[in-house]
């Protein structure tokens, strides 16, 4: 199909967010997540697991910076 990039958001970071992030990666998708387009039980739980996925799985990013990323 031809898809290279996939944009991930939802509730709970910790869980849903970053198994679904780390599935696409292991695929060699281009990940990015919406940091303000999810969420977890506490927001030390959020900010900590986009730490560690931005290291290794995905790049993070707002709203407002996906929306400048993405092409006209």
């Amino acid at each position: 199909m031809g898809i290279t990039h996939v944009v991930c958001a939802g509730i709970f970071t910790d869980q849903c967010v970053a198994s679904t992030v780390r599935s696409l990666a292991d695929e060699s998708f281009d990940v990015i997540v919406v940091e303000d387009g999810c969420a977890a039980g506490t927001t030390e739980l959020h900010e900590r697991e986009l730490e560690i996925l931005n290291m290794i799985y995905c790049s993070v990013m707002s709203a407002d910076e996906l929306i400048g990323y993405l092409p006209d």
